[in-house]
């Protein structure tokens, strides 16, 4: 895993099932499975992803432009040695895929000034 600020990230989206999200994910940008007994994860280049039930989640009280209750997480480290560029890109093309695909998706990391839209948080204002 790539040390520092680019070794973690959590994309939060506004969509229930974590596990369609993840499947669509793959079909669109032709990640590989990871043999795991999770159910949700993928590799993305440099990126492994779980997707899970975002355990914040108060959706249906919660302000729609708050991404924290947001009811899916998408978890996210880097693998050992990936530039902190590649690991930029990678995040950043998740987040236009999910935008392309019609979710609300928004990027919480150390990094996430460095992505488009700022993570989405200039989306959601």
């Amino acid at each position: 895993m790539t040390e520092g600020p680019y070794a973690f990230f959590d994309v939060y989206v506004a969509v229930a099932d974590p596990e369609t999200i993840v499947e669509r994910l793959r079909t669109a940008l032709g990640g590989t499975e990871v043999p795991t007994t999770a159910r949700h994860d993928l590799i993305l280049g440099p990126l492994r992803i779980t997707g899970d039930h975002n355990g914040c989640r108060t959706w249906d009280r919660a302000d729609p432009d708050d991404f924290l209750p947001w009811p899916t997480v998408l978890e996210g480290e880097t693998s050992p040695g990936a530039a902190p560029a590649e690991v930029v890109e990678a995040v950043a093309t998740l987040l236009r895929t999910l935008w392309g695909m019609g979710y609300r998706a928004l990027a919480a990391c150390d990094f996430e000034h460095e992505l488009p839209d700022a993570g989405g948080a200039a989306r959601y204002r």
